[in-house]
């Protein structure tokens, strides 16, 4: 039996809730042997596998590479042994020596953001979960008119969701390839809806994704070049599914929301480069900071931050920032507001649409 064969075997033991037609589509168009990680026992059997997944983050006005871990999974007569968290600490150093600024997840259970929390990850990524009732129109504001978009799959519709992904302040990028991914595994999941429109200006004005959740239709992303626009992507959404409640899970883009749930989790895997890449992009910030991981032993030192430039200095003895690695990836995330009352210019960041 392949590499292949065993995690799919792995898969259909632990990810019951998957369809066989689901797993073979994963292992078809997206699974690739050099993605997986693996222990195996004594005789050589896959016991314990996880995917990690190279994307870029938009942070900081830069891209910068990232890893997505998903299908974490230990076979069942095999779990209680510590497997998984061997697997997960292999896999941190390995993003490391890979060059990854950090690493990002979507835990499939509430209790896992406890177990990733013991690796340094800390919940990041934040939706502003907003609800409309039955009977919302989604109304425009202007006079325009829109059409929906025939060909999801066309090089257009890509291009603008590209440009898209990258007007936000911050957040998980997809390549062409992740895109058509995407709209493949839509007819996998209940009630799965993709609709683009387009009006006169703007060939592709909005996007948008949803899902069934019971009798509530959740938009998982909505993108567009204007409110107007997304506006008119929710009324195609809305002739899709005329009599259900929407729940949409909205990127965190301005203070004063009330409804922020846990979307999924990061760890900086290289604090080095992600100073340099926040140093870059704020040439006014000034900063001594230490960062103590237990990991990955890189990470455990001081940094001066100063004119645009990031630089290592040992000699460093007072600190304006003296955290621990998991303390460093929420100050990094954090919205404006908080990184101005502790002198870093944070900056949130999103992720949707991900594998899982």
């Amino acid at each position: 039996m392949s590499r292949k064969d065993e995690i799919r075997h792995l898969w259909r033991e632990a990810f019951r809730g998957d369809s066989e037609e689901y797993r073979s589509m994963y292992f078809d168009r997206i699974y690739s042997d050099g993605d997986a990680m693996t222990l195996e026992d004594q005789d050589g059997r896959v016991v314990s596998a996880l995917m990690m997944q190279p994307y870029g983050l938009w942070f900081h006005r830069t891209e910068v590479p990232i890893y997505y871990i998903a299908g974490a999974a230990t076979r069942r007569n095999s779990r209680g042994h510590g497997l998984m968290s061997s697997l997960m600490e292999q896999a941190l150093r390995k993003a490391f020596a890979d060059g990854k600024m950090m690493c990002a997840l979507i835990p499939a259970h509430d209790w896992l953001y406890f177990f990733f929390d013991r690796f340094g990850f800390s919940t990041v990524f934040l939706s502003d979960t907003q609800r409309f009732t039955s009977m919302h129109a989604f109304a425009g504001y202007g006079d325009r008119d829109y059409t929906l978009v025939d060909d999801p799959y066309s090089e257009s519709v890509y291009a603008a969701f590209s440009n898209y992904e990258r007007q936000r302040p911050g957040g998980v990028l997809h390549s062409r390839r992740d895109f058509l991914n995407i709209l493949d595994e839509l007819p996998f999941r209940q009630d799965g809806t993709f609709v683009a429109v387009g009006r006169d200006d703007c060939p592709v004005a909005a996007m948008a994704w949803a899902v069934g959740a019971g009798e509530i239709v959740q938009v998982n992303e909505l993108l567009g070049v204007d409110d107007d626009a997304r506006l008119a992507a929710m009324r195609a959404l809305r002739q899709r599914f005329p009599n259900r409640p929407f729940r949409y899970l909205a990127p965190v883009e301005a203070p004063g929301h009330r409804h922020l749930y846990s979307r999924g989790m990061a760890r900086i895997i290289n604090v080095e480069q992600c100073l340099a890449a926040v140093a870059k992009e704020n040439p006014e910030w000034r900063c001594d900071i230490r960062v103590h991981d237990p990991l990955i032993d890189a990470n455990c030192g001081s940094w001066r931050v100063a004119d645009g430039v990031c630089s290592s200095d040992a000699s460093l003895r007072r600190f304006d920032l003296d955290v621990t690695i998991d303390v460093f990836s929420r100050i990094v995330f954090s919205s404006p507001e908080i990184g101005g009352i502790l002198g870093f210019p944070s900056q949130r960041t999103h992720i949707s649409l991900m594998p899982h």
